[in-house]
């Protein structure tokens, strides 16, 4: 399918030479050599996807991103720069200006690859028609609280812990639920205090929590769903705690910024199958526990879509960087051709499971563990930590 794709640099020469890279494609290349021309052009032709450089003159590719994400919101947007700011960078992708960042000097084949990718990813998000007509049938899309937004807001502003404090305890909802979340055994705090629960967790685990809460807060979940719901989230709260063993344990670096919440998120399309078809999905849910079928199979049998799509489609509603939308989207299948981000994509494969594993229940998808030799960990080594570390958290013994 012919797409348009709009690429920004202030140097001439790299504009030609990605417009003779991509005439071998099916795609039409337009060009501009600055931010101010790129939003003319914008504004009167049909783009698919911009692809600009960060540094350049009078309007830098941050400030030309934001104005298009506002203003042209379904044109995709892409960072193709040598620029060195990585705080800049990672605060584009971050609050999700830029879908990608792909670094200059680039290799030709990766380039195309990925921008390919990246309409692959699109196409099922935006245009898979079983998916929109789930969403339809179920409303109006949910959106997060006012009051959950000043706090995220607060804390990617990196406000101080007092006006972070201050932001939560404007509202006696998410006290609860935080208070709650702190005081369970996963954490094994008990603590009155918000301020002390924040001090204790730090301000990435708070925003994890708070955004996880905003999404499923949004979704109008009811008591009668509670009992299943809690499964999902202690579940959602272990995976994320898995991967990060994965990160700083065999990885050996901090999980970035972009794919903190992926363990929080990767199955948040089960919990709003199980808010809007109840019922229904109930039904698929027992069937799984009882037939031992892939529940992905019952999934699109009964609804032509499974949790993993409209999982991703949400997260892209709600503006969520693209790693966290690929491992919700692809973490059952770990080794898709399409994905852009795989290492998170393995370390949520590999957390889905051993976290259904820990809550006692049993995985029954097809588990692959190429994702550990892709990964280069040692499953063993792997296990036996995991193991050191619900011993240390307690949980071993709910097993």
């Amino acid at each position: 399918m012919l797409k348009r794709i709009l690429f920004v640099d202030d140097e001439s020469q790299i504009l030609k030479a990605i417009t003779r890279l991509f005439m071998d494609t099916e795609h039409e290349v337009i060009t501009a050599e600055s931010g101010y021309e790129a939003l003319k052009i914008l504004e009167n032709e049909s783009v698919d996807v911009i692809v600009s450089d960060m540094k350049m003159p009078k309007m830098t590719g941050y400030e030309l991103l934001s104005q298009v994400k506002k203003r042209f919101p379904n044109v995709v947007r892409i960072i193709l720069s040598g620029f060195s700011d990585e705080r800049i960078v990672f605060d584009a992708l971050q609050k999700n200006i830029a879908k990608l960042y792909i670094l200059k000097p680039w290799e030709n084949e990766v380039l195309v690859n990925t921008i390919e990718k990246v309409f692959e990813i699109e196409n099922v998000l935006r245009n898979n028609k079983n998916v929109i007509k789930l969403v339809n049938e179920a409303g109006e899309l949910p959106t997060i609280k006012t009051s959950y937004q000043r706090i995220i807001n607060t804390i990617e502003e990196e406000g101080e812990i007092y006006k972070i404090v201050d932001a939560i305890e404007c509202d006696n909802s998410i006290v609860s639920k935080l208070l709650h979340i702190v005081n369970s055994s996963y954490y094994g705090v008990q603590t009155g205090s918000i301020k002390r629960a924040v001090a204790y967790l730090g301000i990435d685990n708070i925003k994890n929590i708070v955004t996880t809460s905003a999404f499923i807060d949004s979704l109008g979940v009811d008591s009668k769903d509670n009992r299943k719901l809690e499964g999902v989230w202690e579940h959602a709260f272990i995976s994320n705690r898995i991967i990060s063993i994965i990160y700083n344990d065999f990885l050996k670096k901090k999980i970035p910024e972009t794919e903190m919440n992926a363990g929080l998120l990767s199955n948040i399309g089960i919990i709003f199958m199980i808010h809007s078809f109840r019922d229904k999905y109930m039904e698929i849910l027992e069937e799984v526990q009882v037939q031992h079928v892939s529940i992905i199979e019952l999934e699109n049998k009964a609804f032509g879509t499974n949790h993993q799509e409209i999982g991703g489609y949400l997260l892209q509603w709600w503006d969520i960087p693209l790693p966290i939308v690929e491992a919700a989207l692809y973490h059952h299948n770990p080794f898709d051709k399409h994905i852009i981000n795989p290492q998170i994509v393995w370390a949520a494969h590999i957390a889905e499971k051993y976290a259904w594993n820990i809550l006692g229940e049993e995985y029954i998808l097809e588990f692959d563990e190429r994702v550990f030799e892709e990964l280069k960990i040692d499953k063993t080594k792997f296990e036996k930590r995991l193991e050191e570390s619900l011993e240390l958290s307690g949980l071993v013994n709910n097993r």
